[in-house]
């Protein structure tokens, strides 16, 4: 008997002690016109652009950011919470913006090529100009992203400023080489990032006469449908994430997509009993980690609950570790 095996019938047993039925609610029925057909990125991920007034979100991307002039472009902001695909819809932009200009994929260190970089602008981030990075996107006339630009140490933004100001042909000057750097026509610059998190800074005043059109972007619940997650799980989840934009119960974060289709592999590949410990031991992990609060790991476990995974719960009298009666992930 494996381990994985052993494991599994350990939770079995005592989860036979533990609240057995969940509060029933109606399946939620998503509208799939809501959702495009889905794209597959060179590196094989697919996604399911979501989209905006009927338009597919890259293509609308893709217009307002096409043109043979960066310096008249007006570029774009993505705003949303972690996890609700943001970085997945940049690189269909990307792919898109690529193609659309008769490019083809290339293949640079080992990997497929589409003029496509994100830049980690956190609060402990720095941009350095030298020749890699925003710097050869800017040669290679790709697009570049901008994340957690409102996290982003001030030095890090009077860095860009010089490149992004009007009139300034997005020119970049490299103090490691003592070279001006014109980018190419076709080089394009995107922000993203979530409004609403804790620490965050109103982005340069100047910086939203270069970024004027904001795209806000929510979880895409239909196309988590669409990728096989259980439909009363993804109902479940965008209920709660009603309460969270309602400011209920104080929450700032609830499951979105990421975590909803990281829930959906996990259990394709170790079955659910074990899935759902998995993902309890990464709620608690978070928690004492200071990158959620208890109340947001506590609405996450009634979010199963809702969605029909009480039955797994552990018993009150169980010694198995557990987060809100759902067994965690702890190796003995």
């Amino acid at each position: 008997m494996s381990a994985l095996t052993a494991a599994l019938g350990q939770i079995d047993k005592i989860g036979a002690e533990g609240d057995m039925d969940a509060n029933a609610t109606d399946p939620v029925t998503f509208d799939s016109g809501d959702v495009c057909d889905p794209i597959t990125l060179p590196e094989g991920n697919i996604v399911y652009p979501p989209t905006v007034h009927g338009e597919p979100l890259h293509e609308l991307a893709a217009n307002l950011m096409a043109g043979e002039n960066p310096g008249r472009s007006r570029f774009l902001r993505m705003i949303g919470p972690p996890g609700v695909g943001k970085s997945a819809l940049w690189r269909c932009i990307a792919y898109t913006l690529w193609i659309r200009r008769g490019r083809q994929v290339e293949t640079r260190d080992g990997s497929p090529f589409y003029g496509f970089t994100e830049v980690q602008l956190g609060p402990e981030a720095g941009v350095k100009l030298v020749d890699s990075g925003i710097v050869s996107t800017l040669r290679d006339g790709g697009l570049v992203v901008l994340d957690e630009i409102n996290v982003a140490r001030e030095v890090a933004l009077i860095t860009l400023n010089p490149a992004l100001a009007a009139g300034n042909n997005f020119t970049l000057y490299l103090p490691s080489t003592g070279e001006s750097v014109t980018a190419h026509p076709w080089f394009r610059c995107g922000l993203s990032y979530n409004a609403g998190l804790v620490g965050a800074t109103d982005l340069p005043e100047a910086w939203y006469s270069r970024f004027p059109a904001a795209i806000e972007v929510t979880s895409n619940w239909g196309a988590l449908v669409k990728i096989g997650v259980p439909e009363r799980l993804v109902a479940a989840a965008a209920r709660l994430d009603q309460l969270r934009l309602a400011g209920e119960d104080s929450l700032s974060w609830c499951p979105q997509f990421r975590e909803l289709e990281s829930l959906h592999h996990l259990t394709e590949r170790v079955g659910e009993r074990m899935a759902i410990s998995l993902f309890a031991s990464d709620l608690h992990e978070r928690t004492l980690g200071g990158r959620i609060q208890e109340a947001e790991a506590a609405a996450a476990c009634r979010m199963l609950d809702e969605a029909g995974y009480g039955r797994l719960k552990v018993g009150a009298s169980s010694r198995i570790p557990h987060l809100h009666g759902y067994a965690r992930a702890v190796a003995r």
